[in-house]
């Protein structure tokens, strides 16, 4: 099922990877928000995970309505349902447009976001994944009177660290880029596919784009992000004893799974040839060195206040010993020691 193609001698400028499952109720207000864009998408390129509500007759009429604007459109029907991480791996790769944005199906977007983000990726070549904050809104479209970053406690700092070149600095500790608020560079796929296992699309692809110094954040919502209890990945504000078991060290299943991923980014690394801790500290250890170093320097800047370090403290104790835990043992304990004395004093990495 498509829109009519038109015959393009060049690919197109701007396209959209958009995954569906069963997303009847909030589909519509999404495809009209990608129609009242002032800049005007040339693509969009659709994975349904095996949809069995009225989702694939709504994107049928979205086909034959972006045809008429000249926007090609390709819905990509799932046998069985892949998962979002697969789903989007694939549309992603089906895309043929030059700056790709992500695109959930229950979100609305602003009628400027794309002209905004093409006026950022054509300022900076070295660019290749921007994301930006959302405003959360309820299941019926409504405020909530906060936004993304809001939620998640996001402090200036790290978004600071990120806009830096930093950004891998955030991303060990957590991850704040949200893939409804990302778009990026068709070039970055070839470099960030496939998606290690274990690990997000968006998570993977930030990384990759930090690792070439071309990650950066737009501070302001580009996007509603709705909060409707179906999310598969949603934004909710947690308590300490939740926050404490989202980082994974009271389940022995979640363990490995983070042990899965800190040895994939270990290797990512070690094939890049990053060094991210002093030269005597090598494998796992190495990552809770660095996760010592990078957040100590954000603790002692004078406009972090104690009580976001009480608040972000217990994810850095977390994400240590879950470095330790996956392989860096002792010494891993040791390195974060000295890491986080490291940074608490200011000293660089040499």
């Amino acid at each position: 099922m498509s829109g009519a193609r038109p015959e393009l001698n060049a690919a197109p400028r701007v396209g959209v990877a958009l995954c569906t499952y069963n997303g009847e109720h909030y589909l519509q207000e999404q495809l009209d928000s990608l129609l009242a864009q002032t800049v005007a998408v040339e693509e969009v390129v659709i994975g349904d995970d095996g949809s069995s509500d009225g989702t694939l007759a709504i994107l049928e009429r979205f086909a034959s309505r972006a045809a008429a604007l000249g926007i090609h459109v390709e819905v990509i029907r799932h046998p069985r349902n892949l998962g979002y991480v697969l789903n989007f791996s694939e549309v992603l790769r089906r895309c043929r447009a030059e700056i790709l944005f992500l695109c959930d199906q229950d979100d609305i977007w602003y009628p400027d976001r794309v002209a905004s983000f093409l006026q950022r990726f054509d300022a900076d070549p070295g660019l290749l994944l921007l994301h930006s904050d959302a405003r959360l809104v309820d299941g019926a479209g409504m405020p909530l009177g906060t936004t993304l970053l809001d939620v998640l406690g996001v402090h200036p700092a790290e978004v600071a660290l990120e806009r830096s070149g930093l950004a891998l600095d955030s991303i060990l500790l957590r991850n704040f880029v949200t893939g409804a608020t990302c778009a990026l560079r068709r070039s970055l796929l070839e470099r960030g596919l496939p998606v290690a296992p274990d690990w997000s699309h968006d998570e993977w692809l930030a990384v990759i784009a930090s690792l070439e110094g071309g990650l950066d954040m737009l501070p302001r919502p580009t996007i509603d992000y709705r909060q409707h209890g179906g999310n598969q990945i949603g934004a909710k504000r947690r308590s300490f004893l939740q926050r404490l078991r989202g980082v994974d060290l009271f389940n022995a299943r979640a363990r490995q799974r983070t042990a899965l991923r800190l040895q994939a980014l270990q290797a990512l690394l070690r094939q890049r040839r990053v060094q991210i801790a002093p030269a005597h500290v090598h494998g796992l250890a190495a990552l809770a060195w660095r996760m010592g170093w990078s957040r100590l320097k954000i603790y002692r800047r004078a406009d972090v206040q104690w009580a976001w370090i009480a608040h972000d403290a217990p994810r850095l104790i977390a994400r240590i010993g879950n470095a330790c835990l996956a392989g860096g043992g002792w010494a891993g304990v040791g390195a974060a020691c000295a890491g986080a004395w490291a940074g608490w004093r200011g000293q660089q990495l040499t």
